[in-house]
Parts: structure tokens; sequence; C-alpha cells
């Protein structure tokens, strides 16, 4: 059951290391952090169990950069246009003197990234691909192409079941003005698209190509494209050729070839043409 959206106030404002005092919610730990922005776990009062706060502090003695403030808000944005099981839910919202604050829903079974570390059968990689790929096709559908698509992105509920989280470098599909400039590059070294790396225009072939990145590490437990830098692990996507699947995972080499190809014209179109070639192998 989805939850009303809504807007909310903080009246606190807190030094810039503890947690935010956001009524309705107590919380409990702190699972990530960096220089200007932190996720929490906390109880929420009203909706009776965890969720996770993400804050963005803004104070004046906070690192953060208006483009940060105004990606952060896009974000929130962004993910109340889609209505998908498999997308983060935004459960509540707002800002205090020095932070800005989203409610989403909590997750402690943790990642595929996390996942993929204690292996996975072929049956479960597949079974999560056709996840990954149905949340795709809703967000393409949005208008919208994800840009950071990676396994830690990548969350897993108790019955298995995932969500796409972090929209942050999410970009519109419709040419409208993104916060991330020409030539400028952002997104996971191991998993962005050759034409992403450039700083190069991208579109929903872009998060493609991460799914066919993301479907070969679980397969094999190994990321098909590498190297010592993260210049090393960019030429590596833009100039090594697709990895050939070993002989027991023969028959899924057409479907990795259409997400990885390194010209997007050469890949699978859509999430869609994707999702029907593997119907097609009847796997």
């Amino acid at each position: 059951m989805r939850h009303t959206y809504k807007k909310r106030t903080s009246i606190y404002s807190q030094p810039a290391r503890s947690f935010p005092r956001i009524e309705g919610y107590r919380f409990l730990q702190t699972i990530a952090r960096s220089p200007s922005s932190e996720v929490h776990v906390a109880y929420s009062l009203e909706l009776g169990h965890n969720v996770a706060v993400k804050v963005l502090r803004t104070g004046p003695t906070s690192n953060t950069d208006p483009s940060e403030e105004d990606r952060f808000e896009r974000e929130r944005e962004l993910l109340m246009r889609i209505k998908h099981p498999a997308i983060v839910d935004v459960y509540d919202w707002g800002r205090g003197e020095d932070f800005r604050y989203i409610v989403t829903e909590y997750f402690p079974s943790g990642s595929l990234e996390l996942r993929i570390r204690n292996l996975m059968t072929v049956k479960d990689s597949v079974d999560i691909f056709l996840q990954i790929a149905g949340a795709l096709v809703a967000v393409h559908s949005a208008g919208l192409c994800h840009r950071d698509l990676k396994p830690a992105n990548v969350m897993m509920r108790p019955d298995g079941s995932i969500v796409l989280i972090d929209f942050g470098l999410a970009k519109r599909l419709d040419g409208a003005s993104s916060l991330t400039h020409a030539g400028e590059v952002r997104g996971s070294p191991y998993y962005i698209s050759p034409e992403q790396a450039e700083g190069g225009p991208v579109d929903q072939r872009s998060d493609l190509y991460s799914l066919g990145v993301i479907f070969y590490e679980m397969l094999t437990g190994q990321r098909p494209f590498r190297g010592n830098s993260v210049i090393a692990i960019i030429q590596s996507h833009r100039n090594d050729p697709i990895p050939t699947l070993p002989q027991e995972l023969s028959h899924f080499q057409r479907l990795l070839d259409g997400l990885l190809a390194k010209d997007p014209n050469d890949r699978f179109p859509t999430a869609t043409a994707a999702l029907a070639e593997l119907a097609r192998m009847k796997v």
C-alpha cells in the first residue's frame, strides 16, 4: 500500500555529525555517510516500522555545493513520478534550518552487491535480471534514464524482490535541461556505458548497458570490464571486447552482446526488447 505524499518542515537545526531531529522519527543508526550527506535508519511513529532517512546537510558549515541541493530535490520529484513496486517509494520529505531530508523504505536485507559476493545461481540471476529489466521499463516509460544502475543501487526485500534506489543522477529523456553538464562524467566506473564515460548524451540504452554488466557479474561472479584505475576501467569499457561466457552459460551470449555493444545503436533499443530476447530463449 502506498502512502500519501506529504511535506513536513522540521523545527530543528543540528550539528553536522549528529542525528537530525525530525518530528515523528526516532533515529536508530547511521548506515552511510559522505562529507555532505548521510543515510540513517529511523523508526517512524506514524508508519509503525523502520524507514531510511536520507539527509543532505545545507548549513553554512556544510560542504554541500548548491547544485547538490538542486539534485537532492530533483531526485525526490522524479521518484514521485514513478509508481511501481520495484521503484523506491518516498514516504515523506522536508527540510530543517541546515538540512533537507527524504524518507523512504528501509531494506534490512541489503543490496544486490552483497548478494553477488555470496555467489548466485543461474536461476536467481535470471530472476533478478527480469525484475531489474521490468523496473527499467517503468523508469523509461516515465521518461527517465537512471544513469547510475549498479548492484549497490538494487536493494533486496526479504521475499527476494528488488527495488531500484538512488535516482540522484537520473535524467529526463525528453531533452530537458540536466544538472550534469556536457563533458561532465558522473556514474560508477565499473557499470558506466562508454558514451556516458565519454561525457556524451545518453538515453535508455545506457541503462541497458549497465544492466548487461550486472547480468554478467551475477552469472560469473566477475565484472566484465576491469582496471587498476578509473581511467583504466573506462578505457576497458571503450576498447575491450565483450567477454565470452563459459560454455555452460553460452546460451546467454546473444542477450549479453545486445546489452554490452559499444555503440548504443547496436544494443537492444529498449528493456522490453531485452526481455523479449530472454523470453525467446525459454530459460
